[in-house]
């Protein structure tokens, strides 16, 4: 291997370690087939062990193109390791006013990343809780396969 394809794997692996560290969790949970029903909560458990750092969080949605809106509201309830609980209202837009998935994605699966929280600080070290449920007026939502939250150092 000569030297400059050696410099480029280097600067590659460096890049990629780089990246690495911002993450802090991210994680996805699965939606029933059948629907998921707005009583059904997504959850997902956050150690927080800076809280001098901002973080940015990001909700994530799976849909396929049976999802019959282009926007999505969820509710998210954030319990801190103190107990204290906060609730939030979130809109994702899933598609463009024209129809068209704005997630990536090939076939019929699009994901998307909705931000959620920019440049936010933690008050407490410790284990936050995220309860994600969604607010559609409808009982039951079909085309939705995946929730995830996506928590990182911001840049």
């Amino acid at each position: 291997m000569n030297s400059s394809k050696l410099l480029s794997v280097i600067v590659l692996i460096i890049l990629l370690a780089g990246c690495g560290r911002q993450e802090v969790f991210n994680s996805f949970a699965t939606i029933p087939q059948n629907g998921w029903n707005k009583d059904s909560l997504a959850v997902f458990r956050v150690d927080i062990n800076q809280t001098d750092k901002p973080y940015d969080l990001f909700m994530q949605v799976r849909n396929d193109s049976r999802y019959p809106n282009s926007n999505l509201w969820l509710f998210v309830d954030v319990v801190s390791p103190d107990g204290h609980l906060q609730r939030d209202t979130l809109e994702c837009m899933l598609a463009d006013v024209t129809g068209r998935w704005l997630g990536a994605g090939w076939g019929s699966l699009y994901t998307l990343k909705c931000p959620y929280r920019m440049h936010t600080r933690f008050a407490a070290q410790g284990t936050y809780t995220f309860r994600v449920m969604h607010g559609m007026r409808q009982e039951d939502i079909e085309g939705i396969k995946n929730i995830g939250l996506l928590v990182r150092k911001s840049q």
